[in-house]
């Protein structure tokens, strides 16, 4: 992407401001406007750059056409803008994309008319440039906007469309919250480090090390996670002794599942209030 980029955000808390820092920093040409009423705070997320303007009220929004529009602020205060008369006209012509969680299309499109709008769900690694984002877009969103949000997201992470709106509630359930599911593992696996005799930095170092090697080994991989799990597992070692109480059918086999499927659940009930 060679041309300038501008980018109007309503709303710079963390999650908006790792997105607005990610595309700042991946293509030098754009520029984003935030509109978030604790300005020092929101200045401060993001790059010191004067390509990044934050000011308090959709008010100070004057002459600044977005070519794209991120919606990153609570329900509640999206609900709080919609009712002022100027939102459609402020994010112009533009694709507007909503990161909120629990809002459908049919919600921001009737407060936003015939403006394109897209859903995406990010998590929270996009704090360090590894998020997993997913979108969704319906049939009236062009192709160049398409191109134009994924280019966008992918500044932060990886990044993959859905092909139904429902999915966005699954997606949640297993990228959204799955980094709970991975702190909590490192948290429990540096208890049980600890318990073995290690301090606490020692464990601490152990822990993270082998979550980020095991990590970046999926990443690179062809090979299926089973498979890798078969790489590192040698008949009657160490690491099948500590898979037989891993993989008994209470544990994981059932655990996982059962949490996906909690928080599917609980997405759904949000989504429809």
């Amino acid at each position: 992407m060679t041309r300038k980029l501008h980018i109007l955000s309503l709303g710079c808390g963390n999650m908006g401001a790792a997105i607005l820092s990610g595309i700042l920093n991946r293509f030098p040409e754009a520029e984003v406007l935030a509109v978030d009423p604790s300005v020092a705070r929101a200045q401060s997320l993001l790059p010191q750059t004067d390509r990044a303007v934050v000011v308090p009220s959709l008010a100070e929004v004057r002459d600044f056409a977005p070519d794209l529009t991120l919606v990153a602020v609570k329900p509640q205060q999206f609900s709080e803008l919609a009712a002022e008369a100027a939102l459609a006209a402020r994010v112009g012509t533009g694709v507007v994309v909503s990161i909120m969680a629990g809002t459908p299309l049919a919600t921001l499109k009737a407060a936003l008319g015939t403006v394109p709008v897209v859903r995406v769900m990010p998590n929270l690694p996009a704090q360090v440039g590894a998020a997993m984002t997913v979108g969704f877009a319906g049939a009236e969103v062009t192709a160049a906007a398409r191109d134009l949000v994924q280019t966008a997201f992918e500044a932060t992470g990886a990044f993959r469309w859905l092909q139904s709106e429902d999915q966005i509630d699954a997606a949640t359930a297993v990228a959204g919250s799955g980094p709970g599911y991975v702190f909590a593992i490192a948290e429990y696996f540096e208890a049980a480090a600890r318990a073995e005799g290690f301090d606490a930095e020692t464990a601490r170092l152990l822990v993270r090390q082998t979550l980020l090697g095991a990590a970046l080994m999926l990443s690179a991989e062809d090979r299926e996670a089973r498979a890798l799990k078969e790489a590192v597992t040698s008949k009657g070692g160490t690491t099948a002794a500590g898979l037989a109480i891993l993989e008994a059918a209470e544990a994981l086999p059932h655990l996982l599942p059962a949490a996906i499927s909690a928080a599917h659940a609980r997405a759904r009930a949000l989504a429809e209030g």
